[in-house]
Parts: structure tokens; sequence; C-alpha cells
């Protein structure tokens, strides 16, 4: 009867199961009694027993007290004229934008994964903390301290998968309707805002933003996108003062701060604020690897009060190994040795690309903006056919660009070009350009 390896019930099951899909079994007709069935098929009574409850389950069958089992009506939709071939949703990753296998040592991470594995694996079997573990909480709290000024408790800080997971923690307990913004827009972040029916208001300096009514603002002070574009001292204290006096959160998202080419590292707008009007976030995802999706948010001791009542009904997106691993990666120093590798190698990059985008380009095709930080150049094309061109010549190499609104300007990463690569991958771009 059953020459397969599924169990004997569950072939009989799914064997009445068809029969009366196809209506062999009429609605109120009787089963078989379950001795006659199990006789009849050389079975025992527990299989057939089985095979019933599963079918009484699930409502094919009812039972009748001392009369037995009858078939119910149950209709199924006609998938005939259904059409089971969806198109193919295929997501493209791009040469330019990932890390290139230099520039992490995964040596370095698998043993301090295999550390965590042996010697904490039990804190592997339970749950994770809404808010992050604690061993991460507290190393990302000294690392901001030293690296941005950041003064804060361990239980201010929440640990999520990545700014859009920790703003739409935020956005909803806090309950607020507006925010601004430097244009152009940074659209994931704004993309949460929009979820949320948030009224934007995007403003083209600081004045702007300084004139406005609004609950949120959203910058990043120390790079903003896509220029890396630093706000001034002035306007910095501008900013804070209006955020209290209007009663404002600004969110400063400081990706990237690290990577400035030219200067030292710019403070946060936190530290000039001691965190009373600003949330502060930040993302490892440029830092490590991209795969490794771990972001933190700082709240602000008023916010905290709301959020400390509300975090449980949000369950931890990042597994407890990699915040662990991640945790112990920081803690014995590799984290800070890793980053300090990844700047002089990005800086080296940065320089080749500049060098060899204005040795090839030709009656000044572009003026480059944005080298002085960040993970990509701003290219201003003089012509709309160049632009036209230089971005047929990324889709024919797999390269990713985005083009920015109403310019003949585009953001061109090249984090993923491996150095020695670079001046082939530039003469490839500017072809016939």
């Amino acid at each position: 009867m059953n020459n397969t390896n599924i169990p004997l019930y569950q072939f009989l099951y799914e064997e009445i199961k068809t029969e009366i899909l196809n209506n062999e079994y009429k609605k109120g007709s009787k089963l078989e009694s379950v001795r006659s069935l199990a006789k009849k098929r050389l079975i025992s009574t527990t299989t057939v027993e089985k095979a019933y409850n599963q079918l009484l389950i699930e409502g094919y069958i009812k039972s009748v007290p001392r009369s037995g089992y009858f078939v119910l009506d149950v209709i199924t939709p006609d998938i005939s004229s259904f059409n089971n071939l969806v198109e193919p949703l295929v997501y493209k990753t791009y040469i330019n934008n990932k890390l290139t296998t230099d520039l992490f040592d995964i040596k370095s991470y698998k043993r301090i994964v295999n550390k965590v594995i042996n010697y904490d694996y039990e804190k592997l079997y339970t749950e994770c903390d809404p808010r992050g573990e604690l061993e991460l909480r507290e190393e990302i709290r000294k690392f901001i301290f030293e690296e941005r000024n950041v003064k804060c408790d361990v239980n201010q800080i929440v640990i999520g998968t990545g700014i859009q997971n920790l703003l739409n923690i935020l956005l909803d307990f806090t309950n607020k309707s507006s925010v601004t913004y430097l244009s152009p827009e940074f659209k994931k972040a704004m993309s949460v805002f929009r979820t949320f029916n948030y009224l934007l208001l995007p403003k083209n300096d600081i004045e702007e933003i300084t004139n406005t009514k609004t609950d949120f603002l959203y910058i990043s002070p120390s790079n903003t996108y896509p220029l890396g574009d630093i706000i001034k001292v002035k306007d910095r204290n501008d900013l804070i003062k209006w955020a209290r006096s209007n009663n404002t959160y600004i969110i400063e998202d400081d990706y990237n701060f690290f990577i400035r080419y030219n200067s030292y590292t710019i403070p946060s707008i936190h530290s000039y604020d001691n965190g009373e009007n600003v949330i502060y976030m930040g993302s490892f995802a440029k830092m490590l690897i991209p795969s490794i999706r771990i972001s933190f948010m700082v709240l602000p001791i008023s916010l905290y009060n709301i959020y400390k009542d509300t975090y449980r009904k949000n369950s931890q997106g990042v597994s407890k190994l990699d915040q662990l691993s991640l945790a112990l990666f920081m803690k014995e120093g590799l984290f800070k040795r890793h980053t300090k590798k990844l700047y002089a190698q990005y800086k080296e990059k940065n320089e080749a690309i500049k060098k060899f985008l204005l040795k090839y380009s030709s009656n000044d095709l572009f003026t480059i903006q944005g080298s002085d930080s960040n993970l990509h150049l701003v290219l201003d094309f003089k012509t709309l056919k160049s632009l036209n061109q230089f971005t047929r010549n990324c889709e024919n190499l797999s390269f990713e660009y985005q083009k920015i609104e109403n310019k003949r300007s585009l953001i061109f990463p090249y984090s993923g070009i491996e150095i020695n690569d670079i001046q082939e991958v530039i003469k490839r771009l500017l072809h016939e350009v």
C-alpha cells in the first residue's frame, strides 16, 4: 500500500482526502468503519483512527456517535484557470556597492563567533532582549562616548536591524506627525515617515529649517547626504536652540562619520546638546560587512521614559549570535583595529578614483563633488548626453548609480571596486562619454 517514506496513516489520509475532493465520496456518504477498513487494508485500527482523526480535524468528515464517520460538503475553488507562474523577482547586486574581500578579516571574526558558540552557548538558548543584548549595548555605549562624545546610560540604547527598523520603533511609540529635512531626501528613511503618514517638509538650508514648526528634524550633521558637507558650529547651535524652543527632536543619523579623508572627525551634534533633544542613530553596515545588519539608537531620557513602558511589543530582529559576536569583537579591540585598516584602504580608493576620473575625462565632462567623505562620489555632468552615456556604461558593467532629481548629476558608489581594477574600470565607464 505504501511504498514511500511517509507514515502509513498519512498515506491513507491523503488517499481518502483526494477521493473526497474528487467527489468519489458524495456529501453525507458514510465511510467504512475503522475495523472494517483496517481488516480490508491489512493495517492496524490505530492507523485508520489517526487518518480519520486528521480528516476530522481539517473538516473533511464529521463523527456521529454510534453511527460512524460521514463526508462533509467540501467546496474547493476551481484552480484550472489559475496561472501558477509569476514573473521572477531578481534582486540584483552591484559590483561597485559591495565590500571587497580584503577589507574585512573574516578569519578573525570567525574565531570570535566560534568563541561565543563554545563559551557562551547557554545564552543562545534564551530569547533576545527586545532592546538588544546588554553586552553589545555596553560596548556601543563605550564606543560612541569615545568616538563621538555621546554620553548616555546603557539603557537608553536600542539595537535594530537598520535605520529603517529603528525609525519604525521610534515613530510607533512617539505618535508625532511631521518631519523636516535637508533636500535631497534620504529615500529609505523618508519612506518610513511616509508609511506613518507624516507630513514631510523638505528644506534647502538650515535657516529654512529653523523657521519651521515640526516634530522631528532628520539630519546627518557630520556628513550630509549626498555630498558629505558638514553642518557648521553656528548652525548646529541654532538647530539646538530651535529644537528646544519648539519641542522638536533632532534625529541625528551619524552614518559614515569616521570616513572623512581631509580633516579630523567632526563632533556629533548630540555632544553639543547633551542628548536632551537629540535622538542619536548609528550603524555598523559600512564598518563591518553588509550581511551583518546592526544599527543602534540612543533615546533622550524624555523618550526613554515612554519607550520603557512599551518596548516589549517589539521583537529583536538581530540574532543573539550576531550581537554577542560583535560585542566580543569590540571588547577585544579587533573592531578598532579593523576600522583603522578600513579607513586607510578607503582613502586609497578615494584618491585613485578621483585621479583616474580626471585623467580619462575629456573636455571637462563633469565636476566631482563629495570626495572628502563617504564611499561614493557625486558627478555633475555638463551635458545630458554625457550623463546618459555614463549611465549606459554603468548598466553594461552592472555598476550601481543613483540619479539626483532635477539635476544632471548622479551618485556613484565605489567601495566594491578592487584597488588594482580602478584604472581599467574608469576607462570603461568613460568610454564614448
